[in-house]
């Protein structure tokens, strides 16, 4: 019963995530090139990305630590799952990839919060930003793909 109620939970912030980082990107890129301040709907996008990735990281870990039958099995039987390359994709390269992002996130936010002008500021959410949004998307199971493909969305019903 909370497996599906927490997989639909993760599947469904992991749209916030994206449609945050996208949006910081974007403001990024353009507060660059246009050299503008850095206004309050900037930091709004950087607040988004940081919470929502914030959020989606403690939903995958409950996941992976307390509900997941994949990661059970692969944890049952370590070497046999290291074989399976579905198997090792949900117990080492997804959690390791997505990690290595959220710490990203969280470089970005206090290297945003500390630069000393608006171009700086811009420039790190671009760098930081920009490298999470691609491991993420990089990471994400999508339909059509080779590792164990997920539905775009999913509801727990």
């Amino acid at each position: 019963m909370m497996y599906p109620l927490f997989l639909s939970l993760h599947s469904i912030t992991r749209w916030a995530v994206i449609v945050f980082g996208v949006l910081v990107i974007a403001q990024a890129v353009l507060g660059m090139s246009s050299r503008r301040d850095w206004r309050t709907l900037d930091q709004r996008g950087v607040d988004g990305l940081f919470w929502s990735v914030n959020i989606q990281i403690v939903l995958g870990l409950i996941l992976y630590v307390f509900l997941s039958p994949i990661i059970q099995d692969a944890l049952s039987d370590f070497r046999g799952a290291m074989r399976d390359s579905r198997v090792r994709f949900w117990l080492i390269e997804h959690m390791t990839m997505m990690i290595i992002a959220l710490g990203l996130v969280h470089i970005g936010a206090a290297r945003v919060r500390r630069a000393a002008d608006a171009v700086a500021k811009h420039r790190a959410a671009l760098i930081f930003f920009g490298i999470a949004l691609l491991l993420i998307l990089i990471s994400i199971p999508w339909p059509g793909t080779g590792a164990d493909p997920r539905p775009l969305y999913r509801l727990p019903w």
